[in-house]
């Protein structure tokens, strides 16, 4: 069965989307982690992302119109399920990132190049 490139580039496009939107969203819990703030906007993403501020600006409207994201004025802010999806994609995404390396302890206790040998570390 052959695909038109109607049929092809609906499927990209589609793709594209759900790429943006779980973009979006990590970078919403993202930047609510670091302290920026508790609200978003099309423009407050845009340094974060490669897409046009069009595409952004309809994604964060899709995201709000499927209860991800409540408006809030001119920005937005995770609803309490929105918040939760969010922060699960960002585990899954940057989890291997956040591991500390061979010897090192993940719990923070340990200063520099010092091996950790508390009860907690696991080889």
């Amino acid at each position: 069965m052959s695909q038109t490139d109607s049929q092809i580039t609906g499927q990209t496009t589609a793709l594209d989307r759900m790429i943006v939107r779980e973009d979006v969203l990590q970078i919403c819990y993202w930047y609510q982690g670091e302290g920026f703030g508790d609200t978003f906007t099309p423009q407050s993403m845009m340094p974060f992302l490669k897409n046009e501020a069009d595409i952004v600006v309809e994604v964060m409207a899709e995201l709000a119109e499927d209860g991800t994201l409540s408006k809030d004025g001119n920005a937005y802010r995770f609803s309490d399920t929105g918040k939760r999806k969010a922060g699960a994609m960002f585990y899954e995404s940057f989890t291997e990132f956040q591991q500390g390396t061979h010897g090192e302890c993940n719990a923070g206790c340990c200063e520099g190049d010092e091996i950790c040998d508390h009860e907690h570390h696991h080889h």
